[in-house]
């Protein structure tokens, strides 16, 4: 399959900001958008003749200089559903110059792109019982399938009888529709598409029903995306914000009337973010709180070496989960979160009444074109006092035995899953066992990649037997991460069942996007909190695990997850300051005016 989901980009732009014609009529010369009114016409109605059916079209707007954060809140009232995706640079552990910004940002480094949706056109459920498609209005919410079994090329499956996976199911979710006006990327970016999360319980329809594990209850559906056709792109290179369009059309509408419902969207959000200012973020009221013991949990890494003794598996990734209940402001939290632990995915779901709030190192899954990335992290060291005491920590780990076989055995995994939607002979390390540093620790990473079955190599065409991939395919490949499993996969998975007494919802899942454009990035979902606000008081819950081997400490690994739940921990804490703080002044001040009434 070609990475356009259906078609060509009939009408490609070379630039978003450079794509107005010369031409265009006198009254489109001050126009928001990235093209005249007649020029997006033309294009539309041509492109969907040629296709007999609806198109995706792709449109663009300059907007105010503002941070995305500031956007999000801004925007937030126009739906219960929203999302902001941010990243922070990788700093090696070879530069001291870096060693103390991790948030430091570059144009040529992973962090050049941040993106915000709102008020998106559908939400897309899939649980146990199928797939659940909430319409919200905007022109792609009626294209939006319902599930079936289809492939790559979004041919329905030849077997009737075939049960859909929850992949099958997004796949079929998300609009299958020729493009118009897309440009040529040189990076990868979000131009509009599906935007959410897969839970870690996915697995079981994935892998674990077919050795006879049931799926436990749990109120978090097993993947949950909104399709967006409004997305904020933030150019963090160029210092420049835009508002990226991309309305499906149909032969029963007029090019003409959805140019003009563009155009006043894009005045209407210039408008609300010239008035824009940094969110008021509120703080963290703690009611109460809960963890598992830490008996329990290093009973069940003694029961795991157990089993790596016995050669029943090589590794074993048991996590445990602790809760803190009150009222909490997500944005508030979010916040505190990106300065205290800066990563290579930040993100922000609202996702009605629950919020996914993290900050991760590492890859899921990355779709560019025919290329395929994944990112295995594994191995951990504490951050040291200066850049010196920094390396000779790295210097340390990579010295450790125990972390580099950790490791490799992990590299090998990713490679294993990646071999399985990929060229034969295209899979390649490119990077290995670099030490990179985030704010609390240091990790070691590598890049696993291959080119997509079916898209040919460098050397000549495809050599693949069977249908092309695509990122559907590429995610279910890679998911869970092994590096949240454990190897061999399905048996840990086992065995995670068995010794952890709760799902664990989003943790070890992955949070992303399917762009319209083919392409997909996804976060293993770590570093995190969700946060459910639909009962009488907030509910926070953070995750972490360890990798057990033969020659695990038990102790050792739980104060590993203890260190690895620090980062958001310390957020929480920082917010929660910051309300006492606050309460403190009020109380000095005493009642501001109009509050002695409400007193009284």
């Amino acid at each position: 399959m070609s990475d356009d989901r259906g078609g060509t980009d009939d009408g490609a732009a070379t630039d978003d900001r450079d794509a107005r014609d010369d031409g265009a009529a006198t009254d489109d010369r001050d126009t928001p958008l990235s093209q005249s009114r007649e020029s997006f016409v033309e294009a539309v109605t041509g492109a969907v003749a040629d296709a007999d059916g609806p198109v995706v079209a792709h449109v663009t707007a300059d907007l105010p200089d503002v941070t995305p954060l500031s956007a999000y809140a801004a925007l937030a009232d126009r739906s219960d559903y929203g999302f902001l995706l941010e990243s922070a640079e990788k700093t090696p552990s070879s530069d001291p110059a870096g060693a103390f910004a991790p948030d430091h940002v570059t144009a040529d480094r992973h962090a050049r792109f941040s993106f915000v949706g709102y008020d998106p056109d559908a939400v897309v459920t899939v649980g146990p019982d199928g797939t659940d498609v909430e319409r919200l209005g905007g022109r792609a919410a009626r294209h939006v399938g319902d599930g079936g079994a289809v492939d790559a090329t979004g041919t329905p499956s030849a077997d009737p009888d075939e049960d859909p996976d929850v992949l099958d199911r997004l796949r079929a979710a998300f609009p299958e529709l020729p493009r118009v006006g897309f440009p040529d990327d040189d990076r990868q970016q979000l131009r509009g598409g599906l935007v959410g999360f897969l839970a870690y319980e996915a697995v079981y329809d994935l892998w674990l029903e077919e050795v006879g594990l049931e799926r436990p209850e749990t109120d978090t559906p097993d993947a949950q995306f909104v399709l967006t056709t409004k997305t904020l792109s933030f150019d963090h290179a160029r210092s420049s914000v835009s508002l990226v369009l991309t309305p499906v059309v149909g032969p029963d509408e007029d090019p003409g009337a959805v140019y003009d419902d563009l155009r006043a969207e894009a005045e209407d959000v210039a408008g609300t973010l010239a008035d824009a200012s940094a969110p008021d973020a509120g703080g963290f009221v703690r009611t109460g709180e809960s963890a598992g013991s830490k008996e329990a949990y290093e009973a069940a890494v003694r029961t795991t070496k157990g089993h790596v003794l016995d050669g029943d598996i090589y590794q074993g990734v048991i996590s445990r989960v602790r809760e803190l209940r009150g009222e909490v402001d997500p944005v508030g939290l979010y916040e505190a979160l990106r300065a205290v632990n800066p990563s290579p995915y930040m993100y922000l779901l609202r996702h009605d009444d629950r919020h996914i709030v993290g900050a991760s190192p590492e890859t899921l899954v990355s779709v560019r074109g025919d290329r395929v990335v994944s990112n295995p992290i594994a191995g951990t060291c504490e951050r040291g006092t200066s850049p010196v005491e920094d390396r000779r920590l790295a210097g340390e780990m990579l010295a450790d035995g125990k972390e580099r076989a950790e490791h490799t055995m992990l590299v090998d995994l990713a490679r294993n899953d990646v071999r399985r939607v990929s060229e034969p002979g295209s899979v390649r390390v490119e990077e290995f066992m670099n030490v990179l540093k985030y704010s609390h620790v240091q990790h070691i990473e590598s890049t696993v990649t291959g080119t997509l079955a079916g898209h040919g190599t460098e050397t000549g065409a495809s050599d693949a037997e069977g249908p092309s991939a695509d990122a559907f395919d590429a995610t279910r490949a890679t998911f869970p991460a092994g590096t949240l499993t454990g190897a061999p996969k399905v048996r840990a998975m086992e065995i995670i069942d068995d010794l952890e007494p709760e799902p664990r919802g989003v943790y070890g899942g992955g949070v992303g996007y399917y762009s319209w454009s083919g392409d997909a990035d996804f976060a293993i979902v770590i570093r995190t909190a969700t946060v459910d606000r639909g009962g009488d008081e907030d509910r926070i819950s953070v995750r972490a695990g360890a990798g057990i081997v033969a020659d695990s400490d038990p102790t050792a690994e739980y104060e590993e997850t203890e260190q690895k739940m620090d980062g958001v921990l310390s957020a929480v804490e920082r917010i929660e300051r910051d309300a006492a703080d606050s309460d403190a002044v009020r109380e000095a001040d005493g009642p501001h005016p109009g509050e002695e009434e409400a007193i009284r």
